[in-house]
């Protein structure tokens, strides 16, 4: 159980690893079509760190005190984590050279309405919710579980509201083109 554990963390890890590679790819094609500025570079890296901490207490408790789901409660973690994962990168293929871990200051900043943001106005968002909840449960780590949501509520809730303003601002078609879209969690 320990090795499927060990494995099914590795996974999230390399995803993790292709965002990173993918934002570092659309910024460098940013920075040659438009002038560019990353918001709140700190805000980043703190996101970064956060999320390599996650993983890090994740794999320690899986390893201690953790044990893999069993039964039909398995099967609907893993079919949450998979359409988790559909949508993140749904999201940001939807997105494409505008998708980023970091917020940009730029002029007329292009508004997407498709894809999934046809619905939702921060599907990647949901996306983390659910892996930082439904990812603890099948790998039976509670504390995890609790302690690593309520600190991504926080940093999400900072993060969104810093991009609404960014983009509020960027754009004068963000507030039409999502008016009356569910911004799913905790704006202001």
């Amino acid at each position: 159980m320990l090795n499927l554990s060990i494995t099914i963390i590795s996974f999230y890890i390399l995803e993790r690893l292709l965002e990173l590679v993918v934002s570092t790819s659309n910024k460098r094609i940013l920075k040659k079509d438009m002038e560019l500025k990353i918001l709140n570079p700190v805000e980043s890296r703190q996101m970064k760190i956060f999320h390599g901490l996650w993983f890090c207490l994740l794999f320690l408790e899986a390893y201690m005190w953790g044990h893999l789901r069993e039964g039909f409660i398995l099967y609907i973690i893993i079919l949450i984590l998979v359409l988790a994962q559909i949508l993140r990168w749904s999201a940001i293929f939807t997105l494409g050279k505008y998708w980023s871990v970091d917020v940009y200051e730029m002029k007329e900043h292009m508004i997407i309405n498709k894809g999934p943001y046809v619905y939702l106005k921060h599907p990647n968002y949901l996306a983390v919710i659910l892996e930082f909840f439904f990812l603890p449960l099948l790998l039976g780590c509670p504390v995890i579980l609790i302690l690593g949501s309520l600190g991504n509520a926080l940093i999400l809730r900072r993060r969104i509201n810093m991009e609404e303003r960014a983009l509020n601002q960027q754009s004068n078609d963000y507030g039409k083109k999502f008016m009356g879209k569910h911004a799913f969690i905790f704006l202001k």
